[in-house]
């Protein structure tokens, strides 16, 4: 069945409840999921940013949690679409390693004293429900396929200790159902999404980045919205690297 494209959708806000399994030791689920449609205001400001600004401006905004060590995550590749799922892992990996290693479109070095380790394919799920929902924490971090409402191109779930604001694990789910995707940008590209640059945003989130405001950051990685076929957004911006140095910088 042909899959609904929308002209401009990312996803991303900040909810926090406690979780079963964990509510006894004082951590708390935070869910990123916020649907940006074409047509709002936002949509409209991104238009008026050009890539200058990517690398002039310094803004960024941290979430209440971090990454104590390596990210430790798994990949299911069941309900990859068949035009990405050859190529989804390394990709995926590529864009978990630009959030980590501060890979940017300024070429700034970043000395960041943090990492990613890749534990395999699994036959788990991301922890999230069809309707946008976290469903608990099991203990692992997984990247996985499945449907999620109309509007969302990908979900994170981060579960952290609310004393410390250590992360605990991050599941990551990616729509199958509505949206198109692409790895290597296709020579005519109609309504298409980049899975680089939805990865790194969104591994951005589990790293401890929140959103920056549309209207005035609009080039950053960590902004709330992006468009069919852009591939800008796979490198992190001034302000995403800036953020991620003031978590895990190790020198300067």
């Amino acid at each position: 069945m042909p899959r609904k494209t929308l002209p401009l959708v990312l996803v991303i806000v900040l909810c926090t409840f406690a979780t079963g399994l964990h509510a006894s030791r004082g951590v708390r689920i935070v869910v990123v999921a916020e649907a940006i449609l074409a047509g709002t205001p936002a949509a409209a400001a991104l238009a008026s940013f050009d890539a200058r600004d990517a690398c002039t401006d310094p803004a960024y905004a941290l979430a209440p949690w971090h990454l104590t060590g390596p990210y430790q995550w798994y990949y299911n590749p069941a309900g990859a679409p068949p035009e990405v799922a050859d190529t989804a892992l390394p990709t995926i990996q590529t864009a978990t390693q630009t959030v980590l290693a501060g890979h940017n479109r300024c070429g700034l070095p970043a000395a960041l004293g943090t990492s990613q380790r890749y534990l395999g394919t699994t036959t788990r799920t991301a922890g999230i429900s069809p309707s946008g929902a976290c469903t608990g924490d099991d203990g692992y971090s997984v990247t996985s396929w499945g449907r999620l409402p109309p509007s969302y191109l990908a979900y994170t779930c981060v579960y952290y200790n609310a004393s410390t604001g250590a992360v605990l694990s991050s599941d990551l789910m990616i729509d199958n159902s509505v949206h198109h995707w692409f790895t290597t940008p296709p020579a005519a590209c109609l309504g298409a999404y980049d899975l680089q640059s939805v990865a790194t945003h969104e591994r951005g989130h589990t790293a401890g980045l929140a959103h920056v405001d549309q209207s005035q950051h609009g080039t950053e990685t960590m902004s709330p919205a992006t468009r069919p076929c852009d591939t800008t957004e796979r490198l992190l911006a001034l302000g995403d690297l800036t953020g991620l140095k003031k978590l895990y910088a190790t020198s300067g």
